[in-house]
C-alpha cells in the first residue's frame, strides 16, 4: 500500500514545506466519484424505473438505501475500523466503492441493484472521514484548510459535473453506463493512490460507538441537529425525483444541464457562505437562508414553465440549500464545542438520513399526490425546522 515510483515523492518528501501534496487531488477524485455516486440516481431514476419495471417511487428507494446506510453506518464503521491501519481502510473502501458500482451496473434485477446500493453506502461512509483526515495530514500546517477544501471540493464539483455527466451518459447509452462511470472514477483514484502510496497515519484516539453517540443524550444537541435533518428531508422529497419533475413540467427528455445549474448553485454558495459566516451570527444566517429556501421551493412548481426559468430557480434552490451548511456547523460548535469532532460527524449523518427520509417520503407521496406537489410537501419539514431554530437559539 505504500510503494513509490519515480513520479511519486518518497515518504520523507510527502510533507512539502509550501506546496500541496498531489495525493490531495487523488483523494478529491475519490470524493468526486463518491459525490457522483450519491447524486447520479436522481438523474437516471426514470430510466431505471422503466428498465427494471418498477414504479418511480420504488426506484427512488435506491437513494433511500444508499443514504440511510451512509447515515447510520458512518459512526458504526468508524468505531469498528478505528484500530485498523487507516490507509488500508481508506484504500479498501475506495476500491470496494468502485466494485459496488460495477455490481450496480451489472445487476440483473431491482432487488440486487438495491443491495449493491446498500454496499456502496457502507464503503462511502467509510471513505469520507478518512479522506478528510488524510488530506489534512498531507498538507503543511498553514495549508491544511486549503487541503480540506480541495477534498470537500471533489464532492461539490460532482454536483456540477459528475451527476449531470452521468445522467447524460445514462440518457445516451443507458443507466448502467452511468454506474460504470462512477466505478471507473473510483478505481482510477484507488490505483493511483496504491501506486503513489500514503504517509503513515499519525496515531489518534479511537472512539467507541458509545462515545461517538454520547452527545445525542443531551437534549440541546438533539434539538440543534434535528432541524438539519428536517430541511434535508424537505429538499430531497423533491430533488430525488427532480428529473421526472422537470421532464413532466418542460416536456423535454434530457435535463442534465438543468441539474448542473443546481450543482453550480451549491458551488457558488460554498464561497459566499464562507464569506458571510465570518461577518454574521450563524443563528441569523440559518434563519435567513432557510426562509429563502422555503420561498424558492414553494415557487418551483409554480414558476418552472420554461427552460430559462427552471435553470434560474434550480440555481437559486441549490444556493439557498448549500448556504445553510457552514452556519449550521458553526451553530453546532457554539452549542457543544467540547464535542466538536463527534457532533460534526453526527451532522453529516443527519444530512444523509435526511436524504434517505426525503427519498422515502417522496416515494410514498407519489402514490397519492402529483409530482408537482412534492415541493410543497417538503416545505412542511422546512417550516418545522425554522420554528425549532427560532425557539432554540444557539450561543
Amino acid at each position: 500500500m505504500t510503494q513509490t515510483t519515480a513520479s511519486c515523492p518518497t515518504m520523507r518528501d510527502q510533507q512539502p514545506r509550501a506546496g500541496l501534496n498531489p495525493r490531495v487531488f487523488l483523494l478529491s477524485l475519490g470524493m468526486f466519484a463518491l459525490g457522483t455516486d450519491a447524486f447520479i440516481v436522481a438523474g437516471v431514476l426514470p430510466l431505471i424505473a422503466r428498465d427494471t419495471g418498477v414504479s418511480t417511487g420504488l426506484a427512488g428507494q435506491l437513494v433511500t438505501v444508499f443514504s440511510l446506510t451512509y447515515g447510520l453506518a458512518a459512526p458504526l464503521l468508524a468505531a469498528l475500523t478505528g484500530r485498523w491501519p487507516r490507509n488500508r481502510v481508506l484504500l479498501g473502501a475506495l476500491g470496494l466503492l468502485g466494485l459496488a458500482n460495477l455490481a450496480s451496473a451489472l445487476s440483473p434485477s431491482f432487488p440486487i441493484l438495491l443491495f449493491t446500493r446498500l454496499l456502496a453506502g457502507c464503503f462511502a461512509a467509510t471513505y469520507t472521514p478518512l479522506a478528510f483526515a488524510a488530506g489534512i495530514e498531507l498538507a503543511p500546517p498553514k495549508r491544511r484548510g486549503l487541503a480540506l477544501a480541495l477534498v470537500v471540493g471533489g464532492l461539490n464539483i460532482a454536483t456540477v459535473l459528475g451527476a449531470p455527466l452521468g445522467m447524460w451518459i445514462g440518457e445516451q447509452l443507458g443507466w448502467r453506463l452511468s454506474f460504470i462511470l462512477v466505478a471507473a472514477l473510483a478505481i482510477v483514484a484507488f490505483l493511483c493512490l496504491v501506486i503513489c502510496g500514503l504517509p503513515e497515519a499519525a496515531s489518534s484516539v479511537s472512539l467507541s460507538l458509545r462515545e461517538r453517540l454520547k452527545p445525542i443524550a443531551r437534549l440541546r444537541i438533539v434539538l440543534a441537529l434535528l432541524p438539519a435533518l428536517l430541511w434535508n428531508i424537505g429538499v430531497y422529497v423533491l430533488y430525488t425525483y427532480i428529473a421526472v419533475f422537470l421532464q413532466q413540467r418542460l416536456h423535454i427528455t434530457d435535463v442534465s444541464l438543468l441539474l448542473a445549474c443546481f450543482g453550480l448553485g451549491i458551488v457558488f454558495a460554498n464561497v459566499l457562505s464562507a464569506l458571510l459566516s465570518n461577518r454574521f451570527a450563524p443563528q441569523r444566517l440559518v434563519i435567513i437562508f432557510l426562509s429563502t429556501l422555503i420561498v424558492i421551493q414553494l415557487a418551483l412548481p409554480l414558476l418552472t414553465t420554461t427552460v430559462g426559468s427552471a435553470a434560474a430557480l434550480l440555481l437559486l434552490w441549490g444556493m439557498s440549500f448549500a448556504l445553510l451548511f457552514i452556519p449550521q456547523q458553526q451553530r453546532l460548535l457554539n452549542i457543544a464545542p467540547e464535542h466538536a469532532n463527534v457532533i460534526l460527524a453526527l451532522n453529516n449523518s443527519a444530512l444523509y438520513l435526511g436524504i434517505a427520509g426525503g427519498a422515502a417520503l417522496g416515494g410514498l407521496a407519489l402514490r397519492t399526490f402529483a409530482i408537482t406537489q412534492l415541493g410543497w410537501i417538503g416545505t412542511l419539514g422546512m417550516l418545522l425546522a425554522l420554528l425549532m431554530i427560532m425557539s432554540n437559539p444557539g450561543k
